[in-house]
């Protein structure tokens, strides 16, 4: 019998009604692909890597914006893994950023018929280089990243609460990381230089789900798009996350807005940074861009 063309990367501890409605479907899509498991976190980067050496030509991230973001790492540790294979996605997670930008349908079933019949769009793949326990480590991430607040919301979780009141759990976490004095930070590049409070990092329009911070980004421009908040307090969070629901993200006071491709963010020690919604480090950290480096299966006409 003849290997499918498509390898299927999933969580089976993946929880909720759309991930429920999934696993309903895999006896219809056995046909179509391979099931590849997740078995602990990070299992989806080897799992993509493995797939590639054994011929898969399109490999799914079926998961939430983090499942994705290993994916995209498994593809990039392969020498020519990033030019082989073309990437496709079913969005079962809890917001979806990545797909959102993209177009791609928020149904399941809707998003597998996109990767057999939708059309390739390669798009930039920005990589970081940070500081970790265990020295300094590369990685690719899709959609966004940042240094401070959101970082520390993100790598203070709770993982219980997280389990039981989902993405509010990250709204408590954020009011407990803005008790704290907030790091001075520097950003630096060829010709420029910015300092503030919290730097977020857009390769995309949407940060933290369907809420635009990036106004100005497009995935395949060859820029990605640094936001600078000068200062951050309670007060100004409150008025900034009102702009941002809004739309109107010129609003948060003193926000600036840059157009680079290579820079760096640096820091007090231990400040933390994120990267498409999972902290992966602290500062220093050195930002580049692989320009349309990532090919994306995506609706026909996107």
């Amino acid at each position: 019998m003849r290997q499918p063309s498509i390898a299927l990367i999933f969580n089976p501890a993946a929880r909720g009604e759309k991930a429920r409605r999934f696993r309903e479907s895999l006896g219809q899509m056995q046909d179509e692909c391979t099931l590849l498991e997740t078995t602990a976190p990070g299992s989806a980067t080897s799992l993509a890597a493995q797939a590639i050496r054994d011929g898969y030509k399109t490999i799914v991230a079926s998961g939430g914006d983090g499942t994705v973001n290993e994916v995209v790492n498994g593809l990039a540790k392969e020498r020519e893994g990033l030019g082989q294979v073309q990437l496709g996605i079913l969005p079962l997670g809890t917001m979806n950023v990545f797909a959102r930008e993209l177009g791609i349908p928020l149904s399941a079933k809707r998003a597998w018929k996109t990767v057999l019949h939708g059309q390739t769009r390669a798009v930039d793949l920005p990589l970081v280089k940070v500081q970790t326990d265990d020295g300094q480590a590369e990685r690719c991430f899709v959609q966004m990243a940042g240094a401070g607040l959101d970082a520390d919301a993100v790598g203070g979780v709770s993982i219980a609460l997280k389990k039981k009141i989902g993405p509010l759990a990250y709204l408590f976490s954020t009011l407990t990381a803005l008790k704290s004095k907030p790091p001075k930070l520097t950003a630096k590049w060829d010709g420029g230089s910015a300092t503030g409070e919290w730097m977020c990092v857009g390769n995309g329009r949407f940060f933290g789900g369907p809420v635009v911070l990036f106004p100005d980004a497009k995935l395949n421009d060859g820029r990605l798009d640094l936001c600078v908040f000068p200062r951050i307090n309670p007060g100004s969070v409150s008025r900034g996350v009102t702009s941002m629901a809004l739309g109107q993200i010129g609003d948060w006071p003193g926000a600036e807005h840059y157009r680079v491709s290579e820079f760096t963010i640096d820091g007090p020690a231990g400040t933390r940074v994120q990267a498409d919604g999972d902290f992966i480090g602290t500062l220093p950290v050195t930002i580049t861009l692989r320009p349309r480096a990532l090919k994306v299966i995506v609706p026909s006409g996107k």
